[in-house]
């Protein structure tokens, strides 16, 4: 676009550009977050069980292994924030003063061509391979559900996941000794967990067993 526009404005444009390129690599490397069409179909259910955050939290906070299973995705998580940096640093700091110098006006169109796909391309090439490395450091993804209700047609779990019953798609495991149950599929080789944690986690098997129609493993 910056070919077609004065000069004055590319300033503006590759502003807008970079504001846009964030926020579309906000969303690519976030977990999708909203409930999904089957809430409304599982809400319009009879309502059987509510775990709380205050539950959740309290569990959470008592389950040392977790630590160890977040960690992975901690080092992920940083190596996002360092492809994020990097690229606000090849916007603001980097192509100005030091790339955008070699080129110049009259370099003619295709200098001009040039030099706009080294400033809209490199950062698009930088965060895909740092994003391709940061997947090869998570094998197992937990999301630890904050609160969840469970119907007879089904369970709404916040953030971002919806089961409908009979259970479809998911192996389904509790944990006796550590109070919660993982739902788990597979998504691309990474072992992608939603986790319940519950006080009365045996009334949690019994009703996913039950309306679920599925078998829950038992890990010790």
């Amino acid at each position: 676009m910056n070919l077609f526009v004065p000069s004055e404005y590319h300033g503006i444009i590759m502003t807008l550009y970079f504001v846009v390129f964030m926020s579309v690599f906000a969303m690519t490397t976030m977990r999708h977050q909203r409930l999904g069409s089957d809430a409304k179909d599982i809400a319009s259910g009879k309502r059987i069980l509510v775990i709380k955050q205050e539950e959740v939290a309290e569990l959470q906070s008592k389950d040392v292994e977790l630590v160890k299973e977040l960690k992975p995705l901690l080092k992920a998580s940083g190596v996002s924030l360092f492809s994020m940096a990097i690229i606000m640093m090849w916007f603001f700091v980097i192509y100005p003063n030091i790339i955008q110098p070699y080129f110049s006006a009259s370099d003619g169109i295709y200098g001009q061509l040039l030099r706009l796909l080294t400033l809209y391309e490199v950062p698009v090439a930088v965060s895909f391979t740092i994003q391709t490395a940061s997947r090869r450091l998570v094998k197992r993804y937990v999301n630890v559900l904050r609160s969840a209700e469970i119907y007879n047609t089904g369970i709404i779990g916040k953030p971002g996941f919806t089961a409908k019953f009979p259970i479809q798609g998911y192996s389904v495991k509790v944990y006796p000794m550590r109070k919660f149950v993982d739902f788990a599929k597979n998504e691309g080789g990474v072992e992608v967990l939603f986790r319940i944690y519950a006080n009365d986690i045996e009334r949690l098997v019994e009703l996913i067993s039950r309306y679920g129609k599925t078998k829950v493993d038992r890990i010790a």
